[in-house]
Order: C-alpha cells, then sequence, then structure tokens
C-alpha cells in the first residue's frame, strides 16, 4: 500500500505525550526512510526531510496550536508540496478523451473508469476500442463498456487504429463524451509514436491522458517527459494505488515532471476511481478523514432522502438494505468506514455485512410481509420459521439479520441528536454541494 509506513510513523509521533526535539528528529527519520521505502526520489527526500526539521525547530510556535500541532501542519504542507499541491480540475462538459500508455499499465480498465465517471455526471459517453494489438484488447473493453454503461465501437479484425477511430467519432457522434483507448509498447519508440499521431489525427483529443502503474515509482516521470515530448499528454492516470508501495514514488515523480496528475486507481472495480487530490492524499496519511471524497461518492451512489433516513436512524429494515446495497457499490463498507473518523468504533458485524451477506438477507427479507420489514419486533418464532423456509435459509439466520440490523439502527441513532438532526444535515450537505 502507498505510504503504508509512513501513515504509522505519523501515528506514533501523534500519540506520544511530549513533541521534543527527539521525537522530531525520529519523526523526520522515520519520514525519511518510509519515503524511500515507497521509492521517492533520494534528493526529493532528503530536501523535504530538512525543510521539515527546520521549520518544526525553528520557527515560532503559532498562537492556539501545540508543538505537537505545529510539526504536523508542516508535515501536510511539506507532502502536498511535493505530491502535487493542488487538486485536479475535471470538467464535466462534451469532450473527445485519448488513453495513452505502455503495456501493462491498465489502460482499457482506466478508460473504462472514466466513461463510468462522466456517465455518473450525466454525460453519455461512447468508446472506441483502437488498441489493434494486444490480444483480447477489443473483447475486454466492450465487457467493460458494458459495465460502464457506455456505448462501444471498434472493427474487430482492422488493423488501422486511426481509421477504427476515425469510423468510431462518426457512429458514437451521439455521445457527448468519447473515450479512445490505445494500444501500449513496452517502451516508446517511433512505431508506437507514429501511430499515436495518426490516431490524433483522426481523433482530434481536447484532453490526452497517460496511464501509468503506481509500481513504477520513480520511472512516471521518465515516461511522463517522453510521452509528452512525443505526442503531448494533458494529465497522468496513475493506477493500482491500492496494491503497489511505490506510489510515492510515481505520484512525486509526475508532480516533479511538471505532469499534473488528474485521476487515480483505488482498486479493479469500475467505480474504483477518483480525482487526485493531494491535499485529501496527505490528510488520509495524517488521520484526517477524507469526508469530501467520501460525499462525493455518495452524491453518485445515495438518493438524499434515503440517506437522511439512515443518517438520522430514521428507517425500517427495507430501507436499512437498500443503503447497505448502494453503500456497496461505493467500494464496499469497509472502504468507506476507513474515511470516517469513528470507524474503527462500529460494531464488528457490520463490517462483516458485505455483498454476499447482504444479498443473502435480501432473500430474507423479500420472504416477510409489508408489516415485519416496518416493524420487526412483530417477527415472532413462529413467523421466524415461516421467513426461513420461504428463503431457504433457517432461523438463526433470520435472528441474526435482525439483530444486525438492531445493533446498526441504535448506532445510527446516535447522531439524531442536537449534531445531527434535520437542518444540521442540510447544512453539511449544501457545503459538500449535495444539495
Amino acid at each position: 500500500m502507498v505510504f503504508e509506513n509512513l501513515k504509522e510513523s505519523i501515528k506514533d509521533f501523534t500519540g506520544l505525550a511530549v513533541a521534543d526535539k527527539k521525537a522530531i528528529e525520529e519523526l523526520v527519520k522515520n519520514i525519511q526512510r518510509d519515503m524511500i521505502r515507497a521509492d521517492v526520489d533520494i534528493s526529493l527526500v532528503k530536501d523535504l526531510s530538512d525543510r521539515i526539521r527546520d521549520k518544526a525547530l525553528e520557527e515560532d510556535l503559532p498562537k492556539n496550536l501545540s508543538r505537537k500541532e505545529h510539526v504536523l501542519n508542516i508535515v501536510y504542507d511539506e507532502l502536498s508540496t511535493i505530491l502535487g499541491e493542488k487538486k485536479a480540475e475535471v470538467t464535466v462538459e462534451p469532450k473527445r478523451i485519448l488513453m495513452i500508455g505502455l503495456f501493462g499499465a491498465g489502460k482499457t480498465t482506466t478508460t473504462a473508469k472514466i466513461a463510468d465517471y462522466y456517465r455518473k455526471r450525466g454525460l453519455k459517453v461512447g468508446l472506441i476500442a483502437a488498441d489493434v494489438h494486444r490480444p483480447a484488447a477489443y473483447e475486454q473493453l466492450e465487457q467493460n463498456a458494458e459495465k460502464a454503461g457506455a456505448d462501444f465501437y471498434g472493427e474487430k479484425g482492422n488493423s488501422d487504429a486511426a481509421e477504427i477511430v476515425s469510423n468510431g467519432v462518426e457512429k458514437l457522434s451521439h455521445c457527448d463524451v468519447i473515450v479512445t483507448d490505445s494500444a501500449g509498447r513496452d517502451s516508446m519508440n517511433k512505431e508506437l509514436e507514429k501511430e499515436l499521431k495518426n490516431i490524433e489525427k483522426a481523433f482530434k483529443p481536447d484532453e490526452t491522458l497517460l496511464v501509468v502503474p503506481a509500481d513504477i515509482g520513480q520511472s512516471a516521470k521518465e515516461q511522463a517527459e517522453t510521452f509528452n515530448s512525443a505526442v503531448g499528454i494533458d494529465g497522468v492516470v496513475v493506477t493500482k494505488m491500492d496494491s503497489s508501495a511505490k506510489g510515492g514514488g510515481a505520484l512525486s515523480s509526475c508532480a516533479a515532471a511538471d505532469a499534473e496528475i488528474v485521476f487515480i486507481g483505488t482498486g479493479e472495480g469500475i467505480k474504483d476511481l477518483e480525482v487526485y487530490d493531494p491535499e485529501s492524499f496527505v490528510s488520509d496519511l495524517l488521520g484526517v478523514p477524507d469526508l469530501s471524497n467520501l460525499l462525493e461518492k455518495a452524491r453518485e451512489s445515495i438518493d438524499e432522502e434515503k440517506a437522511m433516513k439512515m443518517l438520522e436512524g430514521d428507517f425500517t429494515l427495507k430501507d436499512f438494505f437498500e443503503q447497505m446495497e448502494q453503500m456497496s457499490s461505493m467500494g464496499g463498507i469497509d472502504k468507506i468506514l476507513d474515511k470516517l473518523p469513528f470507524g474503527d468504533k462500529l460494531p464488528d458485524n457490520v463490517l462483516e455485512m458485505q455483498e454476499q451477506q447482504i444479498s443473502r438477507y435480501k432473500v430474507i427479507i423479500k420472504s416477510m410481509t409489508d408489516g415485519e420489514m416496518s416493524d420487526p419486533k412483530l417477527i415472532n418464532a413462529s413467523r421466524a420459521e415461516r421467513i426461513a423456509k420461504g428463503s431457504g435459509t433457517s432461523k438463526k439466520e433470520v435472528r441474526q439479520m435482525i439483530k444486525q440490523y438492531r445493533q446498526a439502527k441504535n448506532m445510527m441513532d446516535k447522531f439524531s441528536g442536537k449534531n445531527m438532526r434535520r437542518g444540521n444535515m442540510k447544512k453539511m450537505m449544501r457545503q459538500f454541494g449535495m444539495r
């Protein structure tokens, strides 16, 4: 995982009783070690650690901040600087996007993720399969286009990528956003450069995005510079951020090459794509919940009124499991809770309610009457037996589901007090663009 060790070092520092010189020196030493492990350039690491040390030990303590808070603020600012400084600006408007990169970068999967991103924001999206070299690239993009709810165009057997793109633009003219998946090579060469230039001429992209995997670390800088020199790039998508320890090197190298990171891939699923925000990324490292990103996902997946019900504890058994389904579509319950400050305090049984279990519980719910869904207290032993037979489960599973629902509902009821009244909830949602 990216900067996993750094996160632990920050956690150890925040747990100290006193942030004295010894503690600061130890933190700087750990940051150096952890960033080198993440394949960040050594000279960059040295400059970063020197700035953190100098500011932490020499600057006057700001008013209303403890020494520990001051040090963490310095670390936050310095890490944000080397990882890109500002959040990427993604315009949601009609456009043509060309995806480029080498073999193994994850272009085809990322192409579909980007289609899903724009479709969720109300635009009609079409995908063009212009990778005429990799076996099964056509089939993979076609399948992913269906998952992303996008139209698809390709010409199986045609080896002229530029011709396919030209025909695809015409066939997908009804789409607001057209994304072209191009072929890769083991390295940038004259053949790839020529093909990409021909595609560019036929496609006339508004944006060209370079896809690089996090596991190449510092080499991301060289790739960004090479592709930019050859065909020009408008941004970078860094994939495999969830599984590579070298992601820090990839992010910092792209920033050093003045190549804006637009998106990061955070998993294998079609929804595992985020607009890159260095500040949120660093906030997560420092243990600050990334609520803005969580609410962005909530806007895509959860109906507002039902979200109100869930947060305020005013929901039935059926409402509850509808929300569980929608939370699963946001990347899994565990991923959501990781971004919340109270996530580690939730009952273990909530975390266990993953997709298979939710699906099984829905079968149980469908065997209930409307009255039982609205008021599970009606479910006595004979009713539980009837529900179990109707759903092909056991009475034990029926009771277990009801128990988990009640525990989760009780937990949600805690948020219905002064700080979570409907007026305050609406105010918070307006702040994040949900109203």
